[in-house]
């Protein structure tokens, strides 16, 4: 394995203002733009501590399970400018993915010289390669369906779950499990530590009992790796959800 634990303390020392436990109800349209434009400010002032600039290790190590077969379709919900889309573009997926801000999603494109294409629909704006294999729905996530979206093979969230409000989690596993395909594979990342005042995230606690409770009927969980940092009370924890027969 090459995985290391990722230093999520360190990273919110460097940058405490990312720290949010925000509450309440994000329904209205100016609710959601305005969670939107709170990641916005974030990547318009480059505090997007969350990106890697490598293809994260935890899919690179887990890759042969997780894609089992070629030509997987896969979803990256809150994918960002993720280098992980390339990755499983170049490896012959079709790769969807889902991201609010529009900055990062022209980033990603540009700075992998992929030529696309947009369309708008009634939610915002789809940009796609010209092969149409790799395409990213810039819009707020809760906006799709799974009569937009359509079924996933696999699934992979790494910062996705761990960034969205509280009670926005059932709302999610909702989503994601309307899009699952019947031999699904969902590799999850997450961070489990016990929230203080002073931080609560993101990115937020998961602990894997919620897990439980909100895929556990549908999915089997597996526990891939649980990384702990001895100077603080962080550890992080891959998952693999499989079909639960």
């Amino acid at each position: 394995m090459t995985r290391r634990f990722y230093d999520i303390k360190e990273r919110y020392n460097l940058y405490p203002s990312h720290s949010s436990s925000v509450l309440g109800t994000r329904n209205t349209v100016e609710q959601i733009m305005d969670r939107v434009e709170e990641w916005n400010r974030k990547w318009a002032r480059g505090l997007a501590w969350w990106h890697l600039r490598s293809v994260n290790t935890t899919l690179l190590d887990h890759r042969s399970i997780f894609l089992p077969s070629p030509e997987r379709r896969v979803l990256v919900p809150l994918c960002g400018k993720a280098v992980d889309l390339k990755w499983l573009y170049d490896a012959g997926h079709t790769v969807v993915g889902v991201e609010g801000v529009v900055q990062p999603v022209l980033e990603f494109f540009n700075e992998n010289d992929l030529q696309y294409r947009t369309d708008s629909f009634s939610c915002g704006t789809i940009y796609k390669t010209l092969d149409d294999r790799l395409t990213i729905y810039c819009c707020d996530l809760f906006a799709l369906d799974a009569d937009t979206l359509g079924k996933f093979d696999a699934v992979w969230d790494r910062g996705s779950l761990v960034a969205i409000y509280e009670e926005d989690r059932e709302r999610y596993a909702r989503l994601i499990r309307s899009v699952l395909a019947p031999d699904f594979r969902y590799l999850l990342s997450v961070v489990q530590y016990e929230p203080t005042p002073e931080f609560s995230g993101p990115p937020r606690n998961i602990p894997t009992n919620l897990l439980r409770e909100l895929f556990g009927d549908v999915c089997q969980l597996e526990v891939l790796e649980h990384l702990t940092d001895d100077r603080e009370n962080f550890a992080e924890v891959t998952l693999m959800l499989t079909p639960k027969y």
